[in-house]
């Protein structure tokens, strides 16, 4: 239907901004059918656009041109799961795997929780997990997930072999989706592809008949996710995901990552590049922008700290903690205070510029935009203030 394509972004031209730019081409005769195609390619759009989770590419833009659709989203760097086992000529090792598979529960529960309307992906596959530069999961592809609803029959759309079969019926639930990851694992654990197979058939080729050194354990696990009926499944990703850990822990597995971790953190010489310290407590998080760091802290002030050296540059004080997170905009930083107040001050002199009263201690952080800081204080009210006029907008 179409293809991806690596891109430069040139609303950035000082740097280089990739993304990855999917094409589909429409090439229906008859309009209603071509309608259909781009509303459904539109819904890929939509569904993307209400995710946020750091194993699903963000979305930026989409536009249709002619016969021809386009999604913006971000570049992944790294290789699908299907690449990765082509090049290893043999089964992915029972450690590697259940990392993976914990991940893919992760994301997959973030999925089928998601509100207004759970989601279900209806393709996991290997070719649809990219493993990124950090060796973590990152699943790609929406092109047929769906919303679901409960009685709502869909289309009979798949990937033979790692469908289960109520998908040949149109009648997929966030059960399908763990089905397609048990035939995912047993595909990487075997290196027997499940689409050279007759459907269905797992049951017939248990994963340690075909790779002796895939614990009894895990199988398990491979063969209650891959029950020809749903209600014989893992009822969630969560149950599944708790399932594969037990392994890890019965195994050895996850003692052994453990210790490895442990030996690295004990053998590590990193050691922070400098230290500052204030008058009391730091609980908020720090803002960086342009070689400096910004900081809120107990004493009642907000530091700006030189990033590099850890040299003071300048404070500002409030009367009272200050724990947001300081947000920049225009040469100006913006941050609340337990005074009451939200305030605007030079990040350059560190002097006040404005400050806008609420009635309750201001807690968290800024955002702005459209010309507006938007702020939420203990007042119980969101407040939207003009950042030129300084005033309130709503």
């Amino acid at each position: 239907m179409g293809a991806v394509y690596r891109a430069r972004d040139l609303h950035f031209p000082k740097m280089v901004k990739l993304v990855a730019v999917k094409e589909m081409i429409n090439q229906a005769r008859e309009p209603q059918v071509r309608r259909t195609i781009v509303q459904n390619f539109e819904r890929e759009a939509n569904v993307l656009a209400t995710l946020h989770h750091p194993a699903i590419p963000r979305i930026f833009d989409y536009f249709t041109q002619a016969e021809r659709s386009y999604l913006v989203m971000e570049f992944v760097t790294g290789k699908n799961l299907e690449q990765i086992l082509n090049e290893a000529e043999g089964p992915i090792s029972e450690n590697q795997v259940i990392q993976w598979a914990i991940e893919l529960c992760d994301v997959l529960g973030y999925l089928h929780n998601h509100e207004p309307e759970p989601i279900i992906f209806r393709d996991i596959k290997p070719s649809n997990i990219m493993v990124n530069q950090y060796n973590q999961i990152v699943l790609v592809d929406f092109g047929i997930a769906k919303p679901f609803q409960t009685g709502q029959r869909g289309t009979q759309v798949g990937t033979e072999g790692y469908s289960p079969p109520e998908q040949y019926r149109g009648d997929a639930s966030q059960l399908a989706d763990l089905y397609a990851l048990g035939a995912t694992m047993h595909h990487l654990l075997t290196n027997r592809d499940p689409r050279m197979e007759a459907p269905f058939s797992f049951a017939d080729r248990p994963a340690r008949q075909l790779n002796p050194s895939v614990s009894q354990e895990l199988e398990a696990v491979l063969g209650r996710a891959l029950q020809y009926n749903p209600e014989d499944r893992y009822n969630s990703a969560a149950e599944m995901k708790d399932a594969i850990l037990t392994v890890a822990q019965r195994t050895g597995i996850l003692t052994r990552a453990m210790t490895a971790t442990k030996s690295v953190l004990e053998s590590s010489t990193i050691k922070a590049l400098w230290t500052f310290e204030c008058e009391d407590e730091i609980r908020g998080s720090v803002l960086y922008h342009d070689g400096a760091v910004y900081v809120g802290c107990y004493d009642n002030n907000v530091y700006k700290i030189n990033a590099a050296n850890g040299e003071f540059v300048w404070k500002y004080a409030t009367e009272g903690g200050v724990v947001s997170k300081p947000a920049h905009h225009e040469q100006n930083i913006y941050f609340g205070s337990e005074d009451f107040r939200l305030h605007c001050v030079s990040a350059r002199s560190g002097r006040v510029v404005w400050t806008y009263y609420t009635d309750g201690p201001v807690r968290s952080s800024p955002r702005i935009a459209e010309g507006h800081a938007f702020i939420g204080s203990d007042d119980g009210y969101l407040h939207a203030i003009n950042t030129l006029a300084a005033r309130r907008t709503w």
